[in-house]
């Protein structure tokens, strides 16, 4: 739940690079791929770093983010399990920029400047949503020691069930948006509870939640025989558990969330969510670091787990969960070895994982109430209890499940939830056809004959695929045969012709 003090986002890839690369050579590739998803002039971060004038004046930052291992923001212990889309820098990356920083961050050939990633709207996604709701202008009642948790129940205005592949929650005020939690109430009744500052959302109908950074939660698809995801009904409301933490009273807000539907005619698997492990009877004694437990049995039915979501307050150490099946199996679930309160999400598996029935899940966390603990919000440490407030404390482990069917643990979960699978906006004038499904041919000015790239991105900014990068071009027509394994949804076109940038969306079906 970071709040954007030097925050630098990086996101899934790796390149090579030696030590005497430029900014055009390969090190504006390094951040166009692990930085710009949220850097950049729509995104959620305060300040874009998609340009060398960007990125210049942030240089000692960057640095000591790098060095210090604070970015990427992720907390997760990958070696202890896999999951979707994890933002791991690579050690030739981080080697590229520290070293490109330390000598003195040249920019070289401007004009050879890899085309960078398009970003058009606020968010992460640029299809026109199927429904967006945005909450009344609120003004948060935080007050300098205690949090504001609020409730906005709002009507749909459906008038039949649809079913959700994706869903994305945009604050109106990234500042004070420490998360929300997101409920389907399927009876309408739920009601708005913007006065006592205690509101965390019903009991039931959690579909997902949103904090700082956080991409947005798309369910996987395969667009055939296997979609996963929720089901709204007619008259539904959805109801936001907003959480404005102290210090943010009087700081007005008014958040978005956006809504993606599966045709009605799709099949899906319906998914559930919910705290299967938590704890709501410990003490945090002052000065003392403290191990807090829980577990739960399931029942007959074997599952699928999706994702995981450990959730601890400011004095939480490490967390981690795990299962054990009736054979004696361990299935590892999550590891965070240096909890960071500010950075929590849901993680979505690499792999789903099948728990047979009669596993028994556990959670374990230690607590850290001590004046060893930078983050701990009482000077001298005073004892601690479960509840609501940032200076309370939780252990809580969330689970997206479903019933478990053959070949779930197989699924490829990172390609059945990649956003290039959204459809996405109309054709644009240069590139035809558009929607394309074999080939797409790009027209270039006649007299264009060196210093030709054009990169291809999917709609969250990572590099798909180098269409061409000559310094001699003999034609003004340039085709780009699609390969197989890309699959139907809105990408961008980016170009540098002899320097000068121009940019598109295409559309894949």
């Amino acid at each position: 739940m970071g709040r954007f003090i030097g925050l630098f986002v990086f996101c899934f890839s790796v390149v090579h690079v030696s030590a005497q690369d430029t900014w055009s050579d390969n090190v504006a590739q390094i951040f166009y791929n692990n930085c710009t998803s949220c850097h950049n002039p729509n995104g959620i971060a305060p300040f874009s770093l998609i340009t060398y004038k960007d990125v210049k004046p942030f240089s000692a930052s960057i640095e000591t983010a790098v060095f210090n291992n604070t970015m990427p923001p992720w907390i997760a212990d990958s070696k202890y399990q896999k999951y979707a889309h994890e933002r791991v820098l690579s050690f030739d990356e981080k080697v590229a920029i520290t070293n490109w920083l330390k000598n003195g961050g040249p920019e070289g050939d401007a004009s050879k400047t890899p085309p960078p990633p398009v970003y058009k709207t606020k968010g992460f996604i640029s299809e026109k949503a199927d429904l967006e709701i945005k909450l009344p202008v609120y003004s948060s009642k935080a007050s300098a020691t205690g949090d504001d948790y609020v409730c906005f129940s709002m009507p749909t205005g459906l008038t039949s069930t649809k079913k959700i592949r994706g869903f994305e929650v945009i604050p109106g005020n990234h500042a004070i948006v420490h998360h929300s939690l997101v409920y389907i109430d399927p009876t309408g009744n739920y009601p708005t509870d913007t006065s006592a500052g205690v509101c965390t959302g019903p009991t039931t109908g959690l579909i997902g939640g949103y904090v700082p950074g956080s991409p947005p939660t798309v369910f996987p698809t395969n667009g055939s025989d296997f979609n996963l995801g929720f089901e709204i009904t007619a008259g539904s409301n959805i109801v936001l558990a907003m959480h404005y933490p102290e210090g943010s009273y009087g700081k007005v807000d008014s958040t978005i969330i956006r809504f993606w539907f599966y045709d009605d005619a799709t099949p899906i698997r319906k998914l559930q969510t919910s705290s299967l492990i938590e704890n709501w009877q410990f003490v945090l004694p002052a000065n003392k670091e403290t191990e807090v437990s829980g577990s739960r049995k399931i029942g007959n039915v074997d599952y699928s787990i999706l994702s995981v979501f450990p959730h601890m307050h400011l004095l939480g150490k490490r967390i981690g969960s795990f299962a054990i099946t009736p054979t004696q199996d361990t299935i590892p679930f999550v590891s965070i070895p240096h909890w960071n309160f500010e950075w929590q999400e849901f993680l979505f598996f690499e792999k789903m994982k099948k728990l047979p029935k009669g596993s028994t899940i556990y959670g374990e966390g230690r607590y850290d109430n001590t004046v060893n603990n930078l983050h701990n919000p009482s000077n001298p440490p005073k004892t601690v209890y479960p509840g609501l407030n940032t200076t309370d404390e939780m252990f809580l482990i969330y689970f997206h499940y479903l019933p478990y069917q053959d070949g779930d643990e197989n699924r490829d979960i990172e390609k059945l939830t990649t956003l290039s699978n959204f459809k996405v906006i109309p054709p644009v004038i240069g590139v035809y056809p558009n929607p394309a499904s074999n080939e797409v041919t790009f027209t270039l000015p006649e007299t264009v004959h060196k210093n030709v790239q054009i990169r291809i991105y999917n709609s969250v900014g990572s590099l798909v695929t180098e269409v061409i990068n000559t310094n001699q071009l003999d034609s003004s027509r340039v085709t780009w045969s699609i390969p197989e394994n890309v699959t139907p949804g809105l990408y961008y076109y980016s170009a540098n012709v002899e320097g000068t940038l121009s940019s598109g969306s295409l559309v894949i079906k």
